[in-house]
């Protein structure tokens, strides 16, 4: 579980982050770091702290994934308020719904979720087209495209 963790929740996230935000690439750092928009270091310092608290409080071990970051950049998110929001109403959502709010989550459809799950995948598909060498999109057969998009 571990490596998985490491490479989704710090590694991946932090690549896509540097490709999705190239405006927010740090070009005044200092040589010890890299110009990435989120530091390798400094994400997975956040998750083992997100976790430590987290867990002491009785939730279940939780990381920032590159799936997450690509759906909400898929649909609008941009900035750091996106994530407050959906936090705030989900908390909301507890505090006015309480115990039936697993009703009404139940009463999304599965193709709605399905939808945001392809458009997520979508756009972590898209990533990996756009990190390939220059000039390999050309030469790129079908397979290929086939396992990017699905994988």
């Amino acid at each position: 579980q571990l490596p998985l963790t490491v490479l989704n929740s710090v590694v991946s996230v932090c690549a896509l982050a540097h490709d999705l935000y190239p405006d927010r690439r740090r070009a005044s750092a200092p040589p010890s770091r890299t110009d990435r928009v989120v530091p390798r270091t400094e994400m997975a310092v956040f998750v083992g702290a997100m976790n430590l608290v987290a867990c002491s409080l009785g939730a279940m071990p939780s990381c920032c994934g590159a799936g997450g970051l690509a759906g909400q950049h898929r649909f609008g998110g941009r900035s750091g308020s996106c994530v407050f929001f959906l936090g705030a109403c989900k908390i909301a959502l507890a505090v006015i719904a309480g115990a039936s709010a697993g009703a009404l989550l139940d009463a999304v459809p599965a193709s709605v979720l399905g939808v945001m799950l392809a458009g997520a995948g979508l756009e972590l598909a898209a990533t990996g087209l756009r990190m390939l060498p220059p000039g390999a999109g050309g030469r790129l057969g079908r397979k290929d495209l086939t396992v990017a998009v699905l994988t």
